[in-house]
């Protein structure tokens, strides 16, 4: 509690210009150290404004410049790598689901009921959003074996004219933006054995 007859003087701003001498007597009122101009440019009067260190000062400064430009370059080019990763790593987790709209289309096939027709186009709609996002599907069938982009999981005997080349497609595969997402897993023409 504050004594009667000894409260605190709470200064009010005015229009009145108050010149410096009353303002010094307020700095001397509240204890705070004065000080004059920017401390920036005491440090380089108390200096003596010395060429050297003004150089050294500019050169740092720059280095610094040089510094932050090759940092903002560094994380824009880290994320033009990461935003295509995530992308083919979310494409990865959906073409299961492709897959299965696959199946279920191929199981309800000659179907002409709304059901049917609704999956159809559901499956479509997918796929187009998945193209749209630069997912690729890989030609297959009748196309020379490739082991880059086709997994070989059968072989079958053939005719001289089709050996090395895909047969049968059993699932399809995938690129992005030409890496690939998942090979397509093929069957494979051979030479017959000869009796």
């Amino acid at each position: 509690m504050i004594p009667k007859g000894k409260g605190h003087e709470i200064p009010v701003e005015t229009d009145e210009v108050r010149n410096e001498d009353t303002v010094s007597e307020d700095r001397d009122k509240t204890g705070l150290p004065e000080t004059e101009g920017p401390v920036v440019e005491e440090s380089w009067a108390e200096k003596g404004g010395d060429q050297l260190t003004r150089e050294e000062a500019v050169d740092h400064l720059r280095r610094l410049q040089a510094e932050f430009a090759n940092y903002k370059k560094r994380v824009e080019r880290e994320r033009l790598q990461i935003v295509p990763w995530a992308q083919r790593m979310l494409l990865e987790k959906l073409l299961p689901v492709l897959d299965d709209f696959d199946r279920a289309v191929a199981s309800v096939e000659g179907d002409n009921s709304s059901a049917a027709e609704g999956m159809s186009m559901i499956r479509d709609k997918l796929f187009k959003v998945l193209e749209e996002s630069g997912l690729e599907r890989i030609a297959a069938e009748g196309e020379m074996f490739n082991p880059d982009i086709h997994e070989a999981l059968m072989t079958e005997p053939v005719e001289p004219e089709r050996v090395g080349r895909v047969i049968l497609e059993l699932v399809p595969g995938f690129q992005y933006k030409g890496q690939l997402v998942r090979p397509s897993r093929v069957q494979v023409g051979v030479e017959e054995d000869g009796e």
